[in-house]
């Protein structure tokens, strides 16, 4: 996402206090893990529909990232954005126990990059996303730098 906002990376790179909200956003924004599946152990009403039980029930928490009436232009990257609460993590009884060690890795990484090579494109020609079910990712994802 810095590689095609280089606007904001380079507000990342003259102000790491920045840091932080940045990774609120990239996590919002590319959930790491976009899909969840629960199988229903027994029946449960959701605004009117009954899911029955032994039935499985698809989250789109990725998608729910996303929805305008929590997050305004949710299809816009922005890392001032206010976002409060994302679903990256879950919620709830299902929120990531390693939520707090993964924002904090994400941060320092982050710092590490920027200080290291403030600048950089994507060789979107030899960029290879990772094929999975659930996890969002890249396989390969090569950079140049000047």
């Amino acid at each position: 996402m810095l590689a095609e906002h280089p606007d904001q990376r380079a507000e990342l790179v003259g102000d790491r206090s920045l840091i932080p909200n940045a990774i609120e956003e990239l996590l919002r924004y590319e959930a790491p893990s976009p899909v969840q599946a629960r199988y229903m152990a027994r029946h449960v009403e959701h605004h009117g529909q009954t899911v029955r039980e032994g039935s499985v029930m698809v989250l789109l928490n990725g998608s729910a990232n996303r929805d305008d009436r929590r997050f305004p232009d949710g299809d816009r990257f922005d890392i001032h954005r206010e976002i409060g609460q994302h679903l990256s993590f879950g919620y709830g009884i299902h929120f990531c126990l390693g939520a707090a060690l993964a924002r904090l890795e994400g941060r320092v990484a982050l710092d590490e990059v920027l200080r290291r090579f403030p600048e950089w494109e994507v060789d979107w020609d030899n960029a290879k996303m990772a094929r999975t079910s659930t996890v969002r990712g890249w396989e390969s994802l090569p950079v140049r730098t000047p």
